[in-house]
């Protein structure tokens, strides 16, 4: 039986040490992105999320909330923005990404009281563009309004999910 569980932490704890391992050997080893670049302003300020499979640290994300205007988007609102999705190469291709993101949605919705909160209509993600699909399939839709972008010399599209979406897909029964 596979045990899983999503640990949240805060900047600089013992559990960010496994965080920051697999966004260094995903971003900066495997796709090259410099380190300077990963390693940002928000990481301070962001809460993080990390996923064990049966004790291994497998995957990590981040999330923050944001003026939506501030970064492009057509709404006058906040959103809750996940950032720095990673799963370790060796860990691939056995739905642990899915089971991250859809976790991490739920531990957002749950614990920010989103339900209940008008100010945060919608979660975003900037996607590598070649997982673009693969957010589809867990509900985000691109926006369409934002051209393809680069960061770190990498395509991203801007991927939004709204919070009626996500508690229809998350949460029925």
């Amino acid at each position: 039986m596979t045990e899983s569980t999503l640990i949240s932490t805060e900047f600089n704890t013992e559990i960010f040490k496994d965080i920051k391992k697999i966004r260094y050997d995903v971003f900066v080893i495997e796709q090259e992105c410099p380190e300077e670049e990963e390693w940002d302003e928000y990481d301070e300020k962001a809460k993080h999320l990390l996923l064990k499979i049966n004790g291994d640290s497998v995957g990590c994300a981040r999330w923050r909330k944001i003026y939506y205007p501030d970064y492009e988007g057509n709404m006058d609102c906040h959103v809750i923005k996940m950032e720095r999705f990673a799963v370790l190469k060796q860990f691939r291709g056995k739905n642990y990404g899915k089971e991250l993101v859809k976790k991490v949605i739920q531990e957002i919705y749950q614990k920010t009281n989103i339900e209940q909160n008008t100010d945060y209509p919608l979660f975003m993600i900037n996607a590598q563009q070649y997982v673009e699909k693969f957010y589809q399939s867990l509900g985000f839709e691109t926006d369409k309004n934002i051209p393809i972008f680069y960061e770190a010399g990498i395509p991203h599209v801007r991927m939004i999910i709204s919070k009626d979406t996500i508690k229809n897909l998350y949460f029925s029964n």
